[in-house]
């Protein structure tokens, strides 16, 4: 089997594969899969490269699959001689709900779950009066307070959540703009001058909203306010004329976000697993 970079005419099914290909695989001249490595660095300072591959159905069952994966392996061990990080280096896998067998395959492979996305959905049904905490006030928000949501993210999650990569303060503007514009669906709880807790939504589809982030900082917990500001983000958006809510968030997490959430009614409507590797023989800075 042969891996090559992709051409125009190779007409490869992105949508299929489920991402963009950057290579492809052929066998005896014919178009058997595909490829493609995204790498960065997450906040915890682990470097992860994420190894993405596809193997046409009429193919499978062939050892394709195992070829693939030891090409893109080798590809990321290439990457990080020529650059190299101090922390820890990963190959990762993530499977698709439709695809059973990667998970086989990754395992096969040595990898092993690092940790577990859940999908929890909610459909909204009234909009209850919500009571704060003591010395907690709600705030319009608009693009003023666009700081303080990204200083209290990076406090909140920065070196405390699997998988996550501290973006620039720009980073985070070019977010906002594209995928939550709508201010409206914030909502801000603020302690004094102190961003206490925070439910950033957005309209994902026709009455779908995806809520990206949910937090409190350490001070303000264990007094219901995460519930209390979820209640609130449901009437914003049943305002709007939104009427499910979708939230993502980790198995593992160690502040109980799914029990939180379920006991506002949420129930798991996907799970995600991410496999990881360590990569053997790495050299650090």
């Amino acid at each position: 089997m042969d891996l090559r970079a992709i051409e125009v005419t190779d007409g490869v099914d992105a949508v299929r594969a489920g991402f963009t290909p950057e290579f492809v695989a052929l066998d005896n001249g014919q178009l058997v899969g595909c490829t493609a490595l995204r790498w960065w660095d997450e906040a915890d300072g682990t470097r992860l490269y994420l190894l993405l591959g596809w193997v046409e159905p009429v193919f499978r069952g062939r050892g394709h699959g195992r070829e693939i994966l030891a090409w893109q392996e080798n590809q990321a061990r290439e990457h990080l001689a020529a650059h190299p990080t101090a922390g820890p280096a990963m190959y990762g896998g993530n499977p698709r709900d439709d695809d059973p067998g990667i998970e086989a395959l990754l395992r096969a492979a040595g990898y092993e779950i690092a940790f577990t996305r859940i999908q929890l959905t909610l459909e909204l049904d009234g909009a209850p009066l919500v009571d704060l905490p003591a010395g907690i006030e709600l705030r319009a928000a608009s693009a003023d307070h666009h700081r303080d949501v990204f200083a209290a993210n990076a406090e909140v999650f920065n070196d405390r959540s699997l998988g996550y990569v501290q973006d620039t303060f720009e980073e985070f503007e070019r977010e906002a703009a594209d995928d939550f514009p709508d201010h409206e669906l914030w909502t801000l709880a603020y302690a004094g001058n102190q961003l206490a807790g925070w439910v950033i939504s957005a309209e994902d589809e026709d009455g779908v909203a995806d809520t990206p982030w949910v937090g409190v900082r350490p001070a303000f917990r264990r007094r219901g306010l995460a519930s209390a500001l979820l209640r609130v983000n449901h009437a914003q958006l049943l305002d709007h004329g939104i009427h499910t809510s979708g939230i993502w968030t980790l198995e593992e997490n160690p502040n109980g976000s799914v029990a939180l959430y379920e006991s506002l009614g949420y129930r798991r409507s996907a799970r995600q697993p991410r496999y990881r590797k360590p990569i053997q023989g790495r050299h650090k800075t």
